[in-house]
């Protein structure tokens, strides 16, 4: 990773931090996270070195595989809910560019 990535990849942390109650969840073209704020840390109920360490689907296999493919297919926002036993999540996905690359840009958040 070179000194520009790890720079973007701040970036892109410090400003997912700013947005209060939403979970935000980015990754990269390996389906692997690169950046998480807090919220998404105490909606999934692990940490932020855990999630960074983990890739799209590792937290929910059952779903993961047919929700990716949807998402990495798509050419504009995905949105839909996701049922579990705390409750209902809605969620946004989209393809996005950072300093010219792919990434995706999941935001989460609890149906009140």
């Amino acid at each position: 990773m070179t000194e520009i990535d790890v720079t973007q990849l701040a970036l892109l942390g410090e400003a997912a931090e700013c947005v209060d109650g939403v979970a935000i969840f980015v990754w990269d073209d390996d389906r692997t996270y690169v950046a998480v704020n807090t919220a998404a840390c105490e909606l999934v109920g692990r940490t932020r070195e855990e999630i960074l360490q983990m890739r799209v689907g590792d937290m929910t296999p059952e779903r993961a595989s047919p929700l990716f493919e949807q998402m990495v297919h798509a050419t504009g926002p995905q949105s839909g809910t996701h049922r579990f036993a705390g409750g209902e999540i809605r969620y946004l996905t989209t393809p996005t560019k950072i300093a010219g690359l792919p990434y995706w840009v999941s935001m989460c958040w609890r149906e009140p």
